[in-house]
């Protein structure tokens, strides 16, 4: 075999080991995220009652989806990190408690905070510099895969809003769907691998 051979061979061997590396990097950050990640429960809110389903996942939209900035707050920019810091409330859902651009200093042992994207602001007009403003956050948590044929019984208990979303949040405020609620108990898991 020649030198050249031999060299191309080393070559395609390391590429094809760097790829394997980094795949298994990515499934460990995504087992790691949803065995360890602090657990919340999101309530789901319908996203578009006539079209919720597509193929065999389900869209999912959360209150936290928005959150309202005091009137007279500079808009953060478009795909800017947002972090929204969530606290347990009434019965077994969270709620945004506090939100901004910068993470939080401190977070208190009963809340968790996630990261999210700023897909979209909406601000007063010139005329109204009295309204608060609405940031629109994507958090990657947005779709859910399901077992085929089971997208229709889904859709209506969204519809129904009898749907709550189990979230597994890291330390870093990175945010995987763990599974689904109905009534407090899971009807869907998302499994580890």
């Amino acid at each position: 075999m020649t030198t050249e051979r031999r060299n191309l061979w080393a070559a395609i061997a390391a590429v094809a080991l760097g790829q394997a590396a980094v795949l298994g990097w990515m499934i460990w950050d995504r087992v790691s995220l949803l065995a360890n990640g602090r657990e919340v429960v999101l309530e789901v809110i319908p996203v578009d009652p006539r079209s919720l389903f597509r193929g065999d996942y389900v869209i999912l939209g959360y209150d936290i989806s928005r959150y309202t900035l005091p009137p007279g707050t500079k808009p953060p920019k478009r795909n800017a990190p947002f972090y929204v810091t969530l606290k347990k409330g009434a019965g077994e859902t969270w709620q945004a408690v506090a939100g901004g651009t910068e993470p939080p200093q401190t977070v208190q042992p009963d809340e968790v905070v996630i990261q999210g994207r700023v897909d979209y602001t909406m601000q007063a007009t010139s005329d109204k510099k009295q309204e608060p403003v609405v940031v629109a956050l994507q958090y990657g948590i947005e779709s859910f895969f399901v077992p085929e044929g089971a997208g229709r019984e889904l859709e209506k208990m969204v519809g129904e809003k009898k749907i709550s979303a189990l979230i597994a949040i890291d330390a870093d405020g990175q945010a995987a769907i763990k599974g689904l609620m109905s009534d407090g108990k899971r009807v869907y898991d998302e499994p580890l691998l």
